[in-house]
């Protein structure tokens, strides 16, 4: 019995059996780089390839391109393009029982078989899908996918959202040696990561790029147990960069443009230093942040004779005021931070203890976990009345 729709050939350029489960999983994360607002139909499809090693789905906005591996038995080898959030979402209605896909050449129809379930959806030929970007070379380095989910995680978090300065919207990936270095700032704030890396390729491996936070996001989004190394490579003309997982690979274009020397943010001194309990500084600024509704969010913090005391108020509101105490060496100082900010920063830092260095009410702290160099968070100062 013919079970594709009368009047059609039954001649296939795509056949394989999946697993809805794995297939889903794939195209949850695949699906971040479709192109929601496109002029092009095919932007808003995910591309589905048959090779030897199994279903390659594919998505991009020319921008950032995610591409997975998902096992399946491959009867015949081809193309096709179908709506991404369609097959998304049809595919995890599905039971797990492995399903049939294949694809009809003329009508680029794409027949999906699970069960008594067989339906049909409308493809757009692989051709019109944009060519997208190769990398010519193995990857150059190579680093702990958990400790660069984390560092992502530390950074991106004080990239820009402003458009109108692009550059700032990126994070800096710095490699130099055996170290790689993520730098993120909006002008009020800044984070720096270091980690280590292994490097693959023989020489000097050192460079600079600027990748977009958002699509640093999706790199951490897919990191998992399974996919424990994350390889690094860049495209011959500098102008893509690519991550390269167990069984995905996930590419974006690069910023051009010149990052601001953040070396000279960072204050080399500080006139106090202060020492508290990680967790009793945020949950106390947390509550804070509450009452800190005025323009810039402000939280003061007054440090001297042994505490730190966070004081916020808002007009027509209320005030709030907590001692927490605290080492505090140097002078004593008061000084006001964006609430928002501050608690990122808190959030971000490992180890039990914080250590704030400060130098006055207008000039720029540093937060980072004591004895520990390789995060620190700048923030700048507010004025307050």
């Amino acid at each position: 019995m013919n079970n594709w729709p009368s009047g059609t050939s039954t001649h296939t350029a795509l056949r394989c059996t999946v697993s809805p489960f794995a297939l889903s999983s794939s195209l949850s994360l695949v699906s971040r780089a479709v192109s929601p607002r496109s002029t092009l139909p095919v932007l808003s499809n995910v591309l589905l390839e048959t090779e030897a090693e199994g279903l390659r789905v594919t998505a991009t906005n020319l921008d950032l391109t995610i591409s997975a591996l998902v096992a399946a038995t491959v009867l015949e080898e081809g193309r096709v393009t179908v709506p991404a959030r369609l097959l998304a979402e049809y595919i995890a209605s599905l039971d797990d029982a492995t399903c049939t896909m294949e694809v009809e050449e003329r009508t680029q129809m794409l027949r999906i078989t699970s069960g008594v379930q067989k339906t049909n959806l409308h493809g757009i030929d692989a051709v019109e899908f944009p060519p997208l970007p190769a990398r010519e070379t193995a990857p150059a380095f190579e680093v702990d996918a958990a400790a660069l989910q984390q560092a992502i995680t530390q950074t991106a978090v004080a990239a820009s959202g402003d458009e109108q300065t692009p550059v700032l919207t990126g994070v800096l990936l710095h490699i130099e040696g055996s170290q790689l270095t993520l730098v993120a700032t909006d002008r009020h704030r800044l984070a720096v990561k270091k980690l280590e890396a292994q490097v693959l390729t023989e020489g000097v491996v050192s460079g600079t790029v600027i990748v977009p936070a958002r699509h640093l996001g999706e790199l951490a989004r897919a990191i998992n147990p399974t996919r424990p190394r994350v390889g690094v490579a860049f495209s011959d003309a500098r102008n893509q960069v690519f991550f390269s997982l167990r069984d995905m690979e996930i590419s974006s274009r690069l910023i051009e443009g010149n990052y601001p020397n953040y070396t000279q943010v960072i204050p080399a001194h500080s006139t106090t230093t202060v020492v508290l309990s990680k967790e009793l500084l945020l949950k106390s600024a947390k509550t804070a942040a509450v009452l800190a509704r005025d323009a810039s969010n402000p939280v003061r913090l007054r440090a001297g004779k042994g505490e730190l005391e966070l004081l916020a108020q808002a007009a027509e509101v209320g005030d709030h005021d907590a001692p927490l105490p605290a080492k505090v060496d140097g002078e004593e100082v008061q000084v006001a931070f964006n609430a928002r900010y501050l608690l990122d920063a808190l959030q971000a830092i490992d180890g039990e203890d914080a250590e704030l260095a400060l130098n006055g009410p207008l000039q720029p702290a540093v937060v980072r976990a004591q004895g520990r160099d390789d995060y620190l968070c700048v923030i700048m100062p507010v004025r307050v009345p």
